[in-house]
């Protein structure tokens, strides 16, 4: 751990105390970047903004103590040593009880590198045990679903006996009681009044060893009369010398619902056609036999093409493809792949142009190469284009802004700076001493503006801390501008996955800064909590308003974040009444 750089934030009001600290964390060959505090506020900025590796803090300070700081990082599993003169036994017991790493006093802080490091490496084997703990969970759940996700029943057979064993499962699938759980084998049939001869035939045949297995779909009737549909599976598994079957084995499965699956499957051919016109997908089968070409009704309306009319693949190529795409197009097809997925341009009748995805396989081909049969799908992508490029200007949009907030911001700070440090020339000391404090005053208010801008780009925070905890940060952040009044709800555990997380982030992130730079609100409230399967983001101001007629950048990008979330975007907005920004995510998405 001592080649990597660490980060340290002390917790201490003397100086002289955390310099000796760090003397012997540095004698010990640590390299780290260190921020000292001596309040719980800075203490609590601190974590966010430095992402410390280690906390040392000394136990009595004068506005709070030790375990004040530590209940602020225990849940982040985050090393924690306490440092100090005097604790108390009572006092070290109960920190230690608490969960703080370690204790090592002033007057022994040549123990302190050896305490960092035993730590640091504790915690590194905490994480992967947590890690490995939650794959074998993982694991376990995964065993159990796929055991129960079989839903099969099991049979054994013995034909000296004529006796058939079921074991529960296959009592539930063929409707049996309990205490018909062996009986006289009937061919899986009890409640049946209707021979089905070609099960018996089925079994004959594997019996004789004309078939290798038993393998056969019948139904049966229930007490009720019930019809269930089963497909049983077997085979013999021992033989005597006289190759008479002893004993066969084998699986029940209900298919009562793949019978009426496809009982409905002609009623969903006119679903699936729809489908296709919803989705803007059209299916199609070329055989170079014949040059037969088989279209859906989709492909005929995504390429204007006349119901019923006679279609040749090389004059809809010809006619339809754009110019500009009918080389690479050619050229795919001389290829020796047997699966192509292009996109390209097609020009109708009016001349209006469309954009299309082309999928398919070439199922086969002659003794020369050359194909001799497609099937595949095209799908009108037109508008999804449009969609592309709009996500397109809006990040060019937000790459533009973040530019401005550079150059606005802490360029023309910089640039202020450098005039005041050119001009440090006074006629007085005093003078020059108010000259030198501007100027640092200035400074770090552009170092203040750079790690702004910084945390804006980063989800790093999201990473390290959650989106709970983060956007509690956030809220905080706002509430310090005192620009307007905040209210805020946030009620959401930290288990959802990053993407999830950033996305529900930058939206609230988005709104807020529209709020700050156009709205001159004097309220703003913010919600996100779960609700009936979704989480609600809410953020609500009462602003000045806008029109939302109008093509936002913002707009578009927040709305954009949420539908790849499957997620539902809604903004109102009334003039001098504020502003309504609502979001819904699907839980589990």
């Amino acid at each position: 751990m001592k080649d990597a750089k660490l980060n340290i934030l002390i917790l201490e009001d003397v100086v002289e105390d955390a310099e000796l600290a760090l003397y012997e964390l540095k004698r010990a060959g640590f390299q780290f970047e260190y921020h000292r505090v001596d309040n719980l506020k800075d203490f609590k900025f601190k974590l966010f903004d430095f992402l410390p590796h280690v906390v040392l803090s000394d136990y009595n300070l004068p506005t709070c103590n030790a375990i004040d700081a530590f209940e602020l990082v225990k849940e982040i599993n985050l090393p924690f040593i306490i440092v100090s003169g005097i604790i108390g036994e009572e006092n070290a017991v109960e920190a230690l009880k608490l969960g703080v790493t370690d204790l090592v006093s002033k007057d022994s802080l040549s123990r302190l590198p050896i305490v960092v490091e035993r730590a640091l490496n504790e915690q590194k084997v905490t994480r992967g045990k947590k890690s490995a703990e939650h794959e074998l969970i993982l694991n376990k759940e995964r065993l159990e679903l796929a055991l129960e996700g079989t839903d099969l029943g099991i049979w054994d057979l013995d034909f000296m006996s004529n006796a058939i064993v079921y074991n529960n499962k296959s009592l539930e699938i063929l409707g049996f009681d309990a205490e018909d759980a062996i009986q006289d084998f009937k061919y899986f049939q009890k409640y049946d009044s209707e021979k089905q001869q070609y099960v018996i035939d089925a079994m004959n045949e594997h019996i004789a060893g004309k078939a290798p297995f038993f393998d056969q779909e019948f139904y049966v009737r229930n007490k009720t009369g019930a019809v269930k549909w089963v497909l049983a599976r077997g085979k013999i598994i021992r033989r005597s010398l006289k190759n008479e079957p002893l004993r066969a084995s084998g699986t029940l499965l209900d298919i009562t619902e793949k019978k009426v699956y496809e009982e409905q499957l002609r009623k969903n051919q006119s679903i699936l056609e729809n489908a296709e016109s919803v989705a803007h997908v059209g299916s199609y089968e070329w055989n170079a036999k014949g040059n037969s070409f088989v279209v859906s009704a989709e492909f005929r309306r995504i390429f204007e093409l006349p119901e019923e009319s006679e279609i040749s693949v090389f004059r809809l190529i010809r006619e339809t493809m754009h110019e500009q795409d009918k080389p690479y197009f050619k050229e795919m097809l001389a290829g020796q792949k047997n699966f192509f997925d292009i996109e390209h341009r097609i020009v109708l009748s009016d001349e209006s142009t469309r954009i299309v995805r082309n999928t398919g396989n070439v199922t086969s081909r002659g003794s020369n190469g050359r194909i001799s049969s497609v099937l595949g799908v095209v799908q009108d992508i037109t508008e999804q284009r449009e969609i592309s490029k709009s996500i397109f200007n809006a990040q060019q949009f937000e790459r533009s802004r973040m530019a401005r907030d550079i150059h606005d911001g802490i360029g023309q700070m910089l640039v202020a700076a450098k005039f005041k440090l050119s001009s440090l020339e006074a006629d007085s000391e005093e003078e020059l001493t108010r000259k030198k404090d501007d100027v640092e005053d200035l400074l770090a208010t552009t170092i203040e503006e750079v790690r702004r801008v910084s945390r804006n780009l980063s989800n790093r925070h999201l990473e390290e801390f959650g989106l709970s905890k983060t956007m509690h940060y956030l809220m905080e952040e706002i509430e310090n501008m005192g620009e307007f009044e905040v209210d805020y709800v946030i009620d959401i555990p930290d288990d959802y996955d990053m993407e999830l997380s950033n996305t529900i982030y930058r939206i609230a992130q988005e709104a807020i800064n529209n709020i700050v730079k156009y709205a001159k609100a004097e309220h703003v409230s913010v919600r996100i909590e779960p609700v009936d399967k979704n989480i609600i983001l809410e953020i609500k101001d009462d602003g000045i308003g806008f029109d939302t007629e109008i093509k936002w950048n913002g707009i578009k990008n927040m709305k954009e974040r949420t539908s790849l979330q499957n997620g539902h975007f809604e903004i109102t907005s009334v003039p001098n009444k504020g502003t309504l920004v609502k979001s819904w995510f699907p839980i589990n998405n």
